[in-house]
């Protein structure tokens, strides 16, 4: 990798890191979203979680706006990574971490592992986001649960696998007798 495309990555790297403490920090008002993260969306800029989708800069304004009063919760930033296409023209930024949901935080804080990606295209040097994607696990929801999780993670999933296991031996030996004839 040349230096100048490794300095144009890094630079990336902390935009994003940027943007994402700012969207994931529901303690940023509104108006710091609307000066540090809007400018860098695309008109037809897409948010999509397991929950919702929607589309355009003024929905995505306005979600992000009514999250940070609606909701309590940061984020660790355990990975980020930013990839470039050949062209240099278009790119997408990963980001692995845990989005911290406060809302009873004087009873518990629940982490929610997440996975954030940034699809954008390049104007310059500056990125446009086109798409940002927002993944987590129901299994993981489950598993923070306070008393529901362990029960999930050392009874259910194993009892579950091994379930599992018996079907696929059932399977197999079905198969073998009708693959015989």
């Amino acid at each position: 990798m040349r230096n100048v495309e490794r300095a144009l990555i890094q630079d990336l790297e902390r935009h994003f890191r940027r943007m994402t403490e700012l969207l994931y920090d529901t303690r940023v008002p509104a108006h710091v979203l609307d000066e540090e993260v809007v400018p860098f969306l695309a008109e037809d800029v897409t948010f999509t979680d397991p929950w919702q989708r929607g589309s355009g800069r003024e929905t995505y304004r306005r979600g992000a706006a009514g999250f940070h009063c609606m909701f309590s919760f940061d984020f660790d930033i355990f990975q980020l990574n930013v990839q470039l296409d050949e062209g240099h023209q278009r790119g997408r930024a990963i980001v692995d971490g845990t989005m911290n949901l406060k809302q009873l935080r004087w009873l518990y804080t629940y982490p929610l592992r997440t996975i954030l990606v940034y699809d954008f295209t390049l104007v310059g040097n500056r990125p446009l986001v086109h798409a940002h994607e927002e993944m987590w696990s129901l299994g993981d929801m489950i598993d923070a649960i306070p008393g529901v999780g362990r029960f999930y993670t050392s009874v259910f999933r194993r009892a579950f696998s091994y379930g599992f296991l018996a079907a696929s031996a059932l399977c197999r030996r079905a198969r073998g007798r009708f693959s015989n004839h």
